[in-house]
């Protein structure tokens, strides 16, 4: 990652704004996948004017949701956390997906 501290910034102003008195929901797929397009959480890739920038953008805001999700449900059960996280997974690949589609309309 190029921009280390920006992602660490980013990282925690995103974990400031999420209410830790709620856990044990899954997150939503769709939802999480458009967030994800629409740019929330803010990273330093949104910054970047690079062909692939967008793309590396959806890595970090997986990267950084999936982070915060863990400790919001640290007391969750092992198999809470992995098909919470694989669901990040899937909305980040369903995001970029959708990204290059509109890529290609535009050209």
């Amino acid at each position: 990652m190029k921009d280390q501290d920006g992602f660490i910034k980013a990282y925690h102003e995103f974990r400031r704004s999420v209410d830790f008195a709620k856990g044990g929901i899954w997150p939503e797929l769709d939802n999480v996948a458009w967030c994800m397009i629409i740019g929330v959480p803010c990273v330093p890739a949104d910054e970047d004017s690079s062909e692939d920038a967008s793309l590396e953008a959806i890595d970090q805001r997986v990267a950084i949701l999936k982070a915060v999700f863990v400790e919001v449900n640290r007391h969750e059960a092992d198999h809470f956390l992995d098909q919470g996280l694989i669901r990040y997974d899937q909305a980040g690949r369903v995001a970029k997906k959708l990204l290059k589609e509109a890529n290609r309309g535009s050209e």
